[in-house]
């Protein structure tokens, strides 16, 4: 097994802290500039209210290849609104002056290459990231940018697919910090009703080759799942259906009622 190289940040702590108590963490996903700006401080407010211990923000992108339709309806909201990464920068940081809860950015490459990869870091670390998943640059590509991980000191958040076999798993393991972000089915992001036969034997291959936290995404959306993932991972990551309750809800105050319920039922199962 590797072992993970702890530099004690944010999300090191929460999963540490968590552990003891013999939890799970619950990660949700929300798209920055959905359904306003004004709105996803609200959503923020909520979930941390709740009491979750990793909130993900996504940056809106126009060609999302690895969410699915709830995602990218949240995604053209925001984009039709203005929304660009220097407003992202500057949401995080409004958010950090009044929240210790650790953010995880999640971005396509094409969005930091455009913006510059060291400055795009720096900017991410200096409004206070904590780490950061890129769903489209693959093991090799990262390698090449690994120095600039460092140095900023944000964690890279390496994701992990059911198709993968053992070496490789352990690769990305490897060039992982924070947590493992695990693919619960083969495709796209999107709300699920179970999950597959194959879940369980890839975490335990994932298990066996990194001591990294293990945190299960794609497909999960209700209590009934996250129960059935017993003592398989260290945590869930939830977005199609965070956003869709918010989608769905007649208006923001009423969506934001439906979400700590919904928030609160999940986190009872961790």
């Amino acid at each position: 097994m590797i072992e993970s190289k702890d530099r004690q940040g944010r999300i090191s702590k929460v999963f540490e802290e968590l552990k003891k108590e013999d939890r799970k963490a619950f990660i949700p996903f929300i798209t920055c500039g959905f359904p306003d700006l004004d709105g996803t401080f609200k959503i923020f407010e909520v979930l941390e209210k709740c009491g979750v211990d990793i909130i993900e923000i996504g940056i809106p992108f126009s060609d999302p290849l690895a969410d699915g339709p709830v995602i990218q309806k949240t995604s053209k909201i925001a984009l039709e609104a203005g929304i660009n990464t220097d407003t992202v920068f500057e949401t995080v940081g409004t958010i950090r002056k009044t929240s210790a809860t650790p953010i995880v950015l999640l971005a396509y490459f094409n969005t930091i290459y455009a913006y510059g990869v060291e400055r795009f870091l720096s900017s991410a670390k200096e409004s206070g990231v904590d780490g950061m998943i890129i769903p489209d640059l693959p093991l090799e590509e990262f390698n090449k940018y690994s120095t600039l991980f460092d140095k900023s000191a944000i964690d890279n958040i390496m994701i992990a697919s059911l198709t993968s076999g053992r070496e490789r798993l352990a690769d990305i393991a490897a060039a992982g910090r924070g947590f493992i972000y695990c693919v619960s089915l083969k495709g796209v992001t999107g709300i699920r009703s179970g999950l597959s036969s194959e879940v369980s034997d890839f975490l335990k291959v994932l298990r066996s080759v990194t001591d990294l936290p293990l945190a299960l995404g794609f497909g999960l959306s209700t209590a009934e799942q996250v129960k059935q993932l017993e003592d398989k991972c260290d945590g869930i990551i939830m977005g199609s259906k965070i956003l869709d309750i918010i989608l769905e809800a007649e208006d923001i105050d009423k969506g934001l009622e439906e979400l700590e319920k919904f928030c609160k039922e999940i986190i009872k199962e961790l």
